[in-house]
């Protein structure tokens, strides 16, 4: 089942050149998909315009059975509920004066869970990130890089959504605690049923989790399929740069990236 579907989306902030151009992404429940990219390319402006906090000039973005553009105000207020997202940096995003239990609670309620139901809420996405009960009362000075990047995955996850958008949610912390994230999305989506758009410079990372991955260029999609695919045979060369720039991944001599993109090679 398509959970998320955008086409032709296109973003311009300057007349010389578009910051996306014609993007096509889909989401099927219970998958997912990774975008990755160099900064610039394009991936965050992608995902901000999914979430609604950018208009795209062109394109159509369908979340769930809704038109996200064409969505009335009441109708983007429901979807929200039902996809969540994870920034990069969760500590600037959480209220410093609020515990984490507070700060997800805080999400139920702008969401319109009853009061009765919240607390019971929190504990069960503490425990579903590995949180202990014990930490609902811990401030987010209190929290490793680590441990509040859990609470961030835990306050997304709260309202039971169906599609949760990662941008950048490892790339802030060490190797060490980035596997140790990306292993609890892993489970999480087993689990849990749920779908991640995981946006990230990293190919690294994105085959560690996702099941199909977009790579973006210049603010084009130059290569996308299964991981597997496009890890083991890929067709674009900065496809090829990308997996070179994993540790541990051998260099082979490969065409130099073009400086414009004129057509999407698909794997």
């Amino acid at each position: 089942m398509t959970l998320l579907e955008a086409k032709g989306l296109s973003k311009w902030f300057t007349a010389e050149q578009p910051a996306v151009a014609g993007v096509d992404l889909t989401v099927r429940a219970g998958q997912t998909v990774g975008v990755v990219g160099e900064s610039g390319s394009g991936k965050t402006t992608t995902a901000r315009m999914i979430l609604g906090l950018l208009k795209p000039d062109s394109g159509t973005i369908s979340f769930d059975g809704t038109d996200l553009i064409g969505a009335s105000g009441s109708e983007r207020r429901a979807v929200r509920a039902r996809l969540q997202f994870v920034p990069q940096q969760p500590r600037s995003s959480l209220n410093p004066r609020l515990t984490a239990g507070a700060s997800i609670e805080f999400n139920l309620r702008a969401h319109g869970w009853a009061k009765r139901d919240r607390r019971r809420r929190v504990a069960e996405a503490l425990d579903a990130v590995g949180l202990p009960s014990g930490f609902r009362s811990r401030y987010p000075n209190e929290l490793s890089g680590g441990q509040i990047q859990r609470v961030a995955i835990a306050r997304a996850l709260a309202t039971e959504p169906r599609l949760v958008i990662c941008d950048e949610a490892v790339s802030a912390l060490d190797k060490s605690v980035q596997a140790q994230v990306l292993n609890l999305l892993v489970r999480l989506q087993a689990d849990l049923g749920v779908s991640f758009l995981f946006i990230s410079h990293d190919l690294g990372a994105v085959e560690h989790i996702a099941d199909e991955v977009a790579v973006m260029y210049q603010g084009h999609v130059v290569e996308h399929g299964s991981t597997r695919s496009i890890v083991r045979s890929p067709v674009h060369p900065y496809t090829q740069l990308l997996i070179d720039s994993i540790p541990g991944t051998r260099r082979s001599k490969r065409p130099p990236i073009p400086e414009s993109v004129t057509e999407e090679a698909t794997a």
